[in-house]
C-alpha cells in the first residue's frame, strides 16, 4: 500500500503531488483564515480514497466541510484494507489560543476508547518531535494511548520544526513537515513487514 502523508497547508494552493496512491493521510491545518474553499481545493487533488483531520488552527466550518465529504477521521474508527485506522484531530493548549485545543484530560476521553493498528493524530505525542524554545509541546495523553494500545504506526503534525522517523517501543512515530514548506512524506506499507518512509516535496 502506498500512502501520501500531508500536513499544515496553512493556506498554500498546493498543487496535485507526482505519482500514485492507494490513500492520502491529511493531518489538519488547511486553512488559516477559515476559508473552507482552501480545503475543498485540497481535497479535489486527489482521485484515491482520503482520510483526513482537523489541525489546531482549523474551525468547526472546516471540520464540518471534513465530514460532508465523508473523508473525517477524527474520534473516529474506519478500516481501510485490512488496517485499522483512527483520528483525533486538533492539538493540545498552546499560547495562540486556536480555534480546536483541547486540554490533556479532554484528549485522554476523547481517545480513550479508540482502538487500531495506525493512528492519525494532528499532535505529536510527548516527547516525539516536540520541541519548541527546548520545550516538549506534545500530547501526554497521546503518549499515554499509544502505551495502552500499542498501535503499528502513528503519523503527527503540528510541530512546523520538525519531521523524521522515531520508533517507541512497539510503535513507529512518523512526523511529516509542512505542506506549506512544500514537505510531504510517502510510506509504502507491506502488511507492517516492512515500512518504507520517503519524506518528499510537492
Amino acid at each position: 500500500m502506498k500512502i501520501l502523508v500531508i500536513a499544515d497547508v496553512h493556506d498554500r494552493l498546493i498543487e496535485k503531488p507526482k505519482g500514485e496512491f492507494d490513500v492520502v493521510f491529511i493531518l489538519g491545518d488547511f486553512t488559516n483564515i477559515n476559508d473552507t474553499s482552501l480545503v475543498e481545493h485540497v481535497l479535489n487533488l486527489f482521485d484515491c480514497k482520503v482520510f483526513a483531520i482537523p489541525g489546531n488552527v482549523d474551525t468547526n466550518d472546516v471540520v464540518k466541510v471534513l465530514e460532508q465529504r465523508g473523508v473525517s477521521l477524527h474520534l473516529r474508527e474506519e478500516e481501510f484494507r485490512g488496517i485499522k485506522l483512527v483520528g483525533f484531530g486538533g492539538s493540545n493548549i498552546t499560547p495562540l489560543h486556536t480555534p480546536l485545543e483541547f486540554d490533556e484530560v479532554e484528549i485522554e476521553w476523547s481517545i480513550a476508547e479508540l482502538k487500531g493498528d495506525v493512528a492519525l493524530f494532528h499532535t505529536p505525542p510527548y516527547g516525539f518531535f516536540d520541541s519548541v524554545n527546548d520545550k516538549s509541546v506534545g500530547s501526554m495523553a497521546i503518549k499515554n494511548w499509544m502505551d495502552e494500545n500499542k498501535p503499528k504506526i502513528v503519523f503527527c503534525a503540528h510541530v512546523h520544526e520538525h519531521q523524521g522517523v522515531a520508533k517507541y517501543k512497539d510503535t513507529l512515530i512518523i512526523k511529516v513537515g509542512m505542506a506549506y514548506n512544500g514537505d510531504a512524506a510517502v510510506v509504502e506499507l507491506n502488511e507492517f513487514e516492512e515500512i518504507v518512509v520517503r519524506f518528499v516535496k510537492i
